[in-house]
């Protein structure tokens, strides 16, 4: 008969091997509405932490409230548990911004079980830190950011709303050099900054640029349906809808052609994008 040490020891080994058992089992998150929960991730959850997992660089434009930043923090805390000297560094354009992804996964670390935890050597709003070497930084985009210590998981949130966040990549990749890892995350912010082109350049031939691309339109969270779409044209008006929900770059509407009847027309893109 096992003992519950046997267990603790076999449950210890499957969390260290898949994070998505580690997550719905362990992670506590705070919610806006119902308090602290348990983070029992949706479908197109796991299959965006899947790629976290098997590819090096993941850049995702993402719709809002889709808790995207919540499961980077959760990636990131995994890493760290069950990995020696895994150094995370999330850059924002705001101090303020990054540091709200580092409070998610001190929130999920406060609330793990004993056997589970790793020694805290240092835990502030801004780092943790174990006694394993691992910690999780966050930072805005001023100054040197990206050129310190040798990063293991380098993070962008809310990318295409960085200035200078070409010369933080560049700057970067000698941090990264040694086999780091990258998630670009955000929502369009107009065309022609660094994340729409590293968008559009993701695996497109002779640019390949080692991106692997993750949209997540609003439909894929399954609580969202056409009456919260139609609440949010409402608030943010229908470009910003458009951006923050349909992860779509500008304009609303497209004007074409219409050959049936002469006339130049408007057509949604929402529209065109739900019949691709």
């Amino acid at each position: 008969m096992a003992t519950l040490k046997d267990i603790i020891k076999l449950e210890y080994i499957k969390c260290s091997q898949d994070p998505i058992h580690f997550m719905k089992k362990y992670c506590l998150i705070q919610h806006p509405q119902r308090g602290k929960i348990p983070f029992l991730l949706f479908p197109f959850q796991e299959t965006t932490l899947e790629d976290f997992n098997d590819h090096r660089y993941n850049i995702v434009l993402k719709s809002r409230q889709t808790g995207i930043s919540t499961l980077v923090a959760g990636f990131a805390l995994w890493k760290m548990l069950f990995n020696e000297d895994f150094n995370v560094l999330i850059i924002a354009t705001k101090q303020e911004v990054a540091k709200n992804l580092v409070t998610k996964v001190r929130t999920m670390n406060q609330y793990l079980p004993s056997w589970l935890k790793q020694t805290t050597d240092e835990d502030n709003k801004l780092s943790l830190r174990y006694s394993n070497g691992s910690q999780i930084k966050a930072t805005s985009s001023g100054g040197d950011a990206g050129r310190s210590e040798s990063l293991s998981l380098l993070v962008f949130d809310e990318a295409a709303f960085i200035q200078n966040i070409e010369d933080i990549w560049v700057s970067s990749q000698s941090t990264l050099s040694t086999g780091g890892n990258a998630i670009v995350l955000s929502t369009p912010n107009g065309v022609g900054n660094w994340f729409h082109k590293t968008w559009t350049n993701a695996g497109q031939g002779p640019d390949e640029n080692g991106f692997n691309t993750i949209r997540l339109h609003w439909s894929v969270h399954p609580e969202r349906d056409q009456t919260w779409r139609d609440e949010q044209e409402i608030k943010l008006g229908a470009k910003g809808a458009s951006q923050e929900c349909d992860c779509l770059w500008g304009a609303s509407t497209v004007n074409v052609f219409d050959s049936l009847t002469g006339k130049n027309i408007d057509i949604k893109l929402e529209d065109l994008y739900q019949k691709l």
